[in-house]
This record gives C-alpha cells, structure tokens and sequence, in this order.
C-alpha cells in the first residue's frame, strides 16, 4: 500500500508555475498556467470512464483499459442468429441489437433468429474498448489478461487463423452445433470460443456466478455492443421467439443452389455445401469472412442495417450528450483500470515509451515538437495518443494485483447488504464534465484563433466579444465580479486577487465528495482523476478569462468607439502576444485531456436519413454492393475486401452516409 500511495503521489498530474501578476501578464517572465503533466495517468483514467458504454469514444479508442461490473436490465431483449433450428450451445452470443445478429449470421438460406428476452436484472462484466474486434490491435488484451494473469503468459496467438487447409467439399469449414456432418476438424472462430469458455470459467471457478445467479455473461463491443452468454439453459433469458428468417433467393449463375430452395427460403435436403470455398482468395464477403453457406438477398445491405443500429449507440459526439448502450448499467463504484498508477511496470513503460515518443521530460513537461517545427502536428499527436497505447507490460507483480483487485471488485458488487462505495454514479460525473468543457474549449480555441489573426479593428472587437462570450459561459457557476477599479483594470482581475482564487477554488472541486472516507479504493483513484483533469481544465482557464477581461475593458468595452479609432503599435503587440499565449496554453490542456473524439464530427451535420460514418469493424461496408456508377449491372465498385487502414482518414474526418453511399467512397 505505501507503494501504491508513492506511486500515485509521482504521478500527481499538475505542477503549479509563478503567478506574479504585473501586466495583464508578462509572457518573457511570468506563467500564470499550470504546467501540464503529460506522463501522468489521470487524463486517461477520467476518458476512459466517460467513454465506458459509448460506440463513438471506444471506436476512437479501440484498446480497452477498463473492467467494470455491470447490469443488463429485466425485460431486455437479446437476439442470437444461426445457421438451422438448433437451440444454442453454450457459450455463445447475443446481440443487442437484432440487425447485429441478423448480418453476422441470418442472411443465409436456411437461417433462424432466437430472441430471448430477460427475466430479472442480469450481472454482467463489461469490457471497454472495441473488446469484440477480431484485428489483433491491442483490443482483447484487458481480456486476455485477465484470464492469464501477466502479459508474459498471454499466447501469441491471432484472434482468428486460416484452415490448416482449403478443401472445396466444405467439411473443414463449419462452426461447432451447425447441423452439418464431420464438423469437427477446424473452427475459424476458435480462439473467440476459448476466450468465451475461458472467461465464462472463471466466473464459475470463482464463485462469482453459476446458472441463474451471479454473473452470467460478458459485454463487448465491435459495430455495437454484444453478450457472451455463459449457460443458454439458465432461466435469466427466456426464450421469447425462434423464426426462420431466410428470404427467398435470387435466382444467380453464381448461387446454383439457390434454385433447390424451399419456400422461405429453406434449403432442401442435404445441409448445403459452400459454393465459396476458403481458398478462393479471389473472393470476399466483407466484413463476415467467406461463407460456407449459400446467401440470401440481404447480405450486403445487412451490413448497413447492423452499421446504422450501432450508430444509435454513440453516446457523446462533439461534446454534445447521447446515449450509448443504456440497456446495459455499470457500476462505477468497482471499476478496475489498467492506467492504476499502482500497476508500477505498466505504467513505468508507458511513460518511458511516450517521453521518448513525444519528446516530453522526466517531469512530464512537454518540450514542444522534437523533430518538426510543426506545432499543430505534434499537438495532434500528442491528443491522439491514448488511441495508441497497450496494455503490454503487465509483470507478475502488477498481475497478482491486477487479478486479486478485479475479483475482489466483482464479489463486492454482488454484495446488496451492505455498501461498499459511495453511491455516486462517476460516469455521469466525467459526463458533465465534458458536456461542460467539451464544446467550450473547441469554440474559445477557435475564437482565440481568429483574434490572433485578425487586424481590423471592429472585426477585432467582434471576435472577442465572441471569445469573452465563449470564456465567460464556463465561470458563470464560479467568478462573482468584483467592484471595476478603472484605474488599476490588472488588479481587479489578478489571479491572486481574492475573488479569483475564490473562483478557482468554486472551479476545481465542483465535483467534490462531501466525505472521502466512504469511498471505495476504485472510486479512490477515479476521483483523484477527476479532481487532476478539473484542476487543469480551471487552472488554465481562468487566466484566460481574466486577461480577456482585463483586454475587454482595457480596449473594446465602449460600444461608441469610432471604427476608426485605431489601436496602437504596442497595443497590438500586448493584444496579440496575451492571446497567442492563451491559445498556446488552451491548445495544450486540450492535448493533455485528449479528448480526440469529442473534437472530431461531421461538419456540416448529417441530413434528413443520413448517418455520419467513421470506420467501425466488422461493419465497415463492402465494396462491390450496387451504388452510385452501376452502369444497370448492379455493381458499382469492385469487389474486393476492404481493411482498417484504407478507412483511416474517414475516422479523423467523417461523412454523411446513407445506404446508397455505405462505405463512403472518394
């Protein structure tokens, strides 16, 4: 424990510079912001609690770091697809969304969906991230550590492999419980089902659940939010309906089978042989994989369909609120997160990797760009970096803490008779805070932006107005304005004046616990992210709003003031040089917090049907579907497979899409 408390006492993440005030502030001698801590943990603690449940904020950030316990709630529907009318063996999966189920597995020819549907509260554990990819990027590390202790046991294994070999009869090529003869040698997905007996397991052996109680199933996501249901056999989940959703086919040269088929689209006869062997790398389903079985004539729209029904699973997008998946409820009392400061090693290459990386100092200053003199570039990369980060350096000291701190968090959430945490509900916590600085610090970044540039001088009292507006609206809750001293404007709006401490104050512990000690160690380390990121956030605007109005009244307050009226040589200089300073420090916090996907939309916003797209694995469109340029044949683009990385630029500038245009295309 000592350990502990030293470690996070290093990784504080503020250091505080002079604030001496002898101008508005003197930018050769003074520094009235904080110096921001680039190493620290506190940053990636506090968004990825606010991302936890949220499609958009996990498809930016695809290597989870967070276990949390959770519940899905009674009366939640659940949906499996599958290959003939054969119940489920377990474990396997439920979507949440039936679209999800339908396009992974209901558009063959002789397909069924099962929609069960909760009787009681459900315990699950949540995995963030995109912990449902199959892309062998980092995405399924918090898992796979969790069921092998330490990085070093962790199997270097790929999330799926070829067949040992690519027979054209298909009886290589089938999944466990599908109705077809000698499927026994090879299943594509087995290191998913490993994972899933794996972790389904654990649940058992450690008493933390079993057949109707305890945990039961895991949460996931990829192109929306899954279940690993441990045991199809317990009465949580009712069995509500069992249909066969295959359409009729389109009679196709390239699907000769499809004419043998029953009404509804039901294959006669013999269980259906692939018309597309693996080994035919001349051919690509998409997303999917290639498919043993004849397919059905929503297919390739399917994937539109799954594509839109995670997109109303966002959550946040440019800093404005939305839900994410609210079937599902986590408890933020017992989160466990790879960023603890008490996992020493992983920490410690973390920041050994990133100061060398980003060219930050042992303190966790940045220094400014290394190899560039492209501020803005190295600026980026500095705020997209947790995108970038794994968790690889688990030693068997920090996987003991690891394993025994997530087990003892999950058995204290089963517990209902005595509390264990607060109460205090730590995602709607970061939730506000980014709903109140998200959008507020893209605009004053903006808006200082401009008054750098600009030179004439009624557009100049323009844009500060709108940047005084814009600053002003984060301290309404925090500054009470003092009696204006006219003579003496840099006095009145000090930070060492008292009413401004006093606001700083109001600022910093606007989330203030009323009593620490009713705080569980989870919550412990949460808050103290929390209470870093807002003293950051307040620590660097405030100076910014005093100098703006300290500007304000100096310049711009007289709304009579002749156009004409020039500013002076000098007075330019102190204008520009202050708020070249302010955006310096503003664009700084901004990299410190990271919030890359919050700062990131489509702009303009999407129109009536359209759905704004970034690259979301598995569903990230197919190449080959009918679209715009068809020429009657029905197929617009060629066919061929996309991957991840050709989809890249449209995560950092996403389109409008609707099913005509899915995947966009340039």
């Amino acid at each position: 424990m000592p350990l502990r408390l030293f470690r996070i006492a290093f990784l504080a993440g503020l250091t505080w510079a002079s604030r001496v005030q002898q101008h508005v502030f003197d930018v050769e001698h003074d520094n009235p912001f904080p110096r921001l801590n680039f190493l620290s943990a506190s940053p990636h603690i506090f968004h990825s609690t606010f991302g936890l449940l949220q499609q958009w904020t996990n498809t930016f950030v695809t290597n989870g770091h967070t276990i949390a316990p959770c519940v899905i709630g009674t009366n939640t529907n659940l949906y499996h697809a599958r290959i003939g009318s054969t119940l489920p063996p377990s474990p396997e999966w439920f979507a949440f969304d039936s679209e999800m189920s339908y396009s992974i597995a209901g558009t063959g020819l002789n397909s069924y969906l099962l929609t069960y549907r909760t009787t009681r509260p459900v315990r699950c554990i949540y995995f963030d991230g995109t912990s449902a990819s199959l892309m062998n990027d980092g995405s399924m590390e918090s898992q796979m550590l969790l069921l092998h202790n330490d990085s070093s046991n962790v199997p270097d294994s790929p999330a799926f492999g070829p067949p040992p070999s690519s027979p054209r009869d298909g009886t290589d090529f089938c999944r466990p419980g599908y109705p077809i003869a000698n499927c026994t040698r090879w299943n594509f997905l087995q290191a998913e089902y490993d994972r899933a007996s794996g972790l389904c397991k654990l649940i058992r052996e450690q008493g933390l659940g079993g057949l109707g109680w305890g945990y039961e199933g895991i949460v996931r996501m990829n192109a929306g939010f899954e279940l690993i249901w441990c045991n199809f056999s317990s009465p949580s989940a009712r069995l509500v309906s069992h249909i066969n959703v295959s359409a009729p086919p389109v009679d196709d040269e390239h699907n000769p089978q499809a004419a043998q088929s029953e009404p509804g689209g039901v294959q006669s006869g013999t269980p259906p042989q692939p018309y597309y062997g693996y080994g035919d790398r001349g051919r690509s389903d998409g997303p999917h994989g290639r498919s043993p079985f004849p397919l059905g004539p929503f297919r390739e729209s399917s994937t539109y369909e799954w594509f839109r029904s995670a997109t109303k699973r966002y959550g946040f997008v440019g800093g404005a609120p939305g839900r994410g998946e609210a079937r599902v409820r986590i408890n933020s009392g017992s989160l466990f997160s790879f960023y603890d400061p008490a996992l020493v090693d992983q920490e410690s290459a973390r920041q050994a990797l990133e100061q060398k990386h980003y060219n930050i100092t042992a303190h966790g200053y940045w220094r400014g760009p290394a190899s560039t003199d492209d501020r803005r570039a190295a600026l980026r990369e500095l705020t997209r970096r947790r995108r970038y980060q794994r968790i690889r350096n688990i030693t068997k000291s920090d996987g003991v803490f690891m394993r025994s701190t997530v087990l003892q968090r999950l058995r204290q959430s089963l517990e209902t008779e005595r509390p264990y945490s607060s109460g205090i509900d730590w995602v709607l916590a970061v939730e506000e805070v980014v709903a109140r600085y998200g959008i507020a610090l893209h605009d004053i970044s903006a808006a200082l932006s401009t008054t750098v540039s600009e030179s004439d001088r009624t557009k100049l009292r323009a844009t500060m107005r709108r940047l005084r507006e814009s600053i002003h609206g984060t301290w309404i809750a925090y500054y009470e304005y003092p009696v204006l001293d006219r003579g003496n404007l840099r006095r009145t709006f000090s930070l060492n004046a008292p009413v401004s401490q006093a606001a700083l104050e109001r600022c910093r512990n606007q989330v203030e616990s009323f009593s620490t000690s009713d705080l569980s160690d989870s919550e412990h380390v949460t808050y103290r992210a929390i209470l870093a990121v807002l003293a950051a956030i307040c620590g660097t605007l405030l100076p910014v709003f005093l100098s703006t109005e300290t500007l304000w009244f100096t310049y711009f307050n007289n709304a009579t003031v002749s156009p004409h009226v020039t500013l002076t040589a000098e007075s330019k200089t102190e204008l520009q040089s202050i708020t070249q300073h302010n955006l310096d420090a503003v664009e700084e916090l901004m990299a410190w917090l990271g919030w890359m996907d919050q700062w990131t939309a489509c702009s303009p916003g999407c129109g009536w049907g359209q759905t704004c797209y970034i690259p979301t694995w598995p569903a990230i469109g197919i190449m080959g579907r009918p679209g715009p340029g068809s020429n009657g044949t029905g197929r617009g683009y060629p066919r061929r497979g996309i991957g991840m990385d050709a989809l890249e630029k449209y995560l950092w500038q996403p389109r409008c899409i609707d099913s005509a245009h899915f995947p966009p295309q340039d």
